[in-house]
């Protein structure tokens, strides 16, 4: 039986959306698109689950993850297997960059939070360096975010990718703090109902948590990234849901607060770098 009990079975033909209609609120498009793909949702998060069990393919996994996610969010078919191992090797090597630097940081924060910590109850000036660390690490981990929404995506070079989600962190900071409220309550449920959540880890939690980032942020690298682009060359944009399928000889993004940067969108074929001026 589809569903539960008949309920959210979304396999059932609907009724279509009208594209002159009202646009729906984000807020209510979110569980909307959630339920829809829920069950889908649930082997996503196994599979991740995985493809992280060696640990050093975490990084990866977690790009091939947001890349499925990305789809979900434009509404996009998605053969979900193979489209998560062809982008697990295609994002390999920036995916494990990305998930060593966050190893790193994690480490270097964690050791730093506790020193300065333990030091305020001796000299209270230490509070400035600690109150420093963590908004570092806060402003670190919405640019990780970005990165792992955009290295699927995006055929550029690390540095200048990198230097793209720290602006995004702080351009869409309202919506990237309200983001990181919800998964940090998630989380902290998750931690408190521990080792009953165990199994929600397993089959659901992960997959949720990356498609709320991925939900709420990738607008803002449509906003700031692809929109630009598109305004630059004085083309009308394409429907949003065949920019994977562009040929190698269509021009892509441009890089944030840069004028030349060779960019590429990431496709099922290799492509050519264009720069652009």
């Amino acid at each position: 039986m589809a569903g539960f009990f008949g309920l959210f079975d979304y396999s059932k033909p609907g009724k279509g959306v009208d594209k002159n209609g009202p646009q729906k609120k984000r807020f209510f498009h979110f569980f909307e698109l959630y339920f829809r793909k829920f069950w889908k949702l649930i082997t996503l998060n196994m599979l991740y689950v995985l493809f992280c069990i060696p640990i050093v393919t975490i990084g990866p996994a977690t790009a091939a993850m947001t890349y499925i996610l990305k789809n979900y969010t434009m509404e996009r078919p998605v053969f979900l297997w193979s489209d998560f191992w062809e982008a697990f090797k295609k994002n390999w090597k920036q995916g494990f960059l990305m998930g060593l630097i966050d190893a790193v940081l994690f480490i270097v924060s964690i050791v730093s939070c506790r020193f300065y910590y333990a030091s305020v109850e001796t000299n209270s000036f230490f509070y400035v360096p600690l109150v420093l660390v963590l908004s570092l690490t806060f402003v670190a981990l919405l640019a990780s975010m970005y990165m792992f929404i955009m290295i699927p995506i995006l055929d550029m070079k690390f540095k200048p990718m990198l230097k793209n989600a720290l602006l995004l962190s702080v351009l869409g900071i309202k919506t990237n703090i309200l983001t990181a409220l919800f998964v940090a309550a998630l989380s902290i449920l998750m931690f408190l109902f521990f080792p009953i959540t165990l199994l929600v880890a397993l089959v659901l939690f992960f997959s949720t948590v990356w498609f709320i980032m991925t939900f709420n942020s990738f607008q803002y690298v449509e906003k700031y990234i692809i929109d630009p682009y598109y305004e630059q060359i004085g083309e009308k944009r394409p429907d949003v849901l065949n920019l994977d399928d562009m040929d190698e000889d269509d021009f892509v993004f441009e890089d944030i607060g840069s004028k030349e940067v060779p960019v590429n969108i990431k496709g099922n074929s290799k492509t050519k770098s264009k720069t652009i001026k």
